[in-house]
């Protein structure tokens, strides 16, 4: 069977199922408003998939791209299809689609003290299964810490930065994302 990316705009793009899983698979803390990526995605800042394997609902990818960085920014499979393949078939679509560009994204911080630290480590294994390594740096976001992982070429913190400002604009970046985000060494 084939798994397929479906552009948010596309009719066969069940808007509703989509919205429901990124409400779900994403705590309050970490999401952004649904209508701002809309908005940004009007903009061409952003670039939002369902994924599909013939008419099975699968999970979403959201992205930002920015010159040749392509930040993976929100990724869910639907819970009941979780450790089936598809997050790795995904992210080979992905590798495929972007092969020129480098390819980065965040995971929670290993913290042994965080009440979800079993789905952290899971996590993070699935990650460096599918070739992403921790870039040297940690990004905090309001209460959240994370690392920030990539494949081929590293993704530098400020080029990271000038990513996240050029996505949510001087005014969102300036009044809001710089006061609950910090970027480490």
């Amino acid at each position: 069977m084939k798994t397929e990316l479906v552009d948010y705009f596309n009719k066969k793009f069940k808007k509703s199922i989509s919205k429901k899983l990124y409400v779900s698979a994403f705590p309050e803390n970490e999401r952004v408003p649904y209508s701002i990526l809309i908005s940004r995605m009007k903009k061409n800042k952003g670039e939002y998939y369902n994924i599909y394997e013939e008419e099975k609902y699968i999970g979403l990818i959201y992205n930002i791209v920015y010159k040749d960085i392509v930040y993976i920014y929100y990724f869910a499979i639907v819970e009941e299809l979780r450790h089936c393949g598809y997050g790795s078939k995904i992210l080979s679509l992905i590798k495929e689609k972007y092969k020129d560009k480098r390819i980065c994204l965040m995971a929670e911080t290993l913290d042994d003290k965080a009440s979800n630290y079993l789905e952290r480590v899971n996590r993070n294994k699935f990650y460096s299964k599918n070739g992403f390594m921790y870039l040297g740096y940690t990004i905090r976001e309001i209460d959240v810490v994370y690392d920030m992982l990539g494949t081929n070429k590293k993704v530098e913190k400020e080029e990271f930065k000038n990513l996240i400002h050029n996505y949510f604009g001087k005014f969102f970046y300036n009044k809001v994302y710089k006061k609950i985000s910090d970027i480490e060494d």
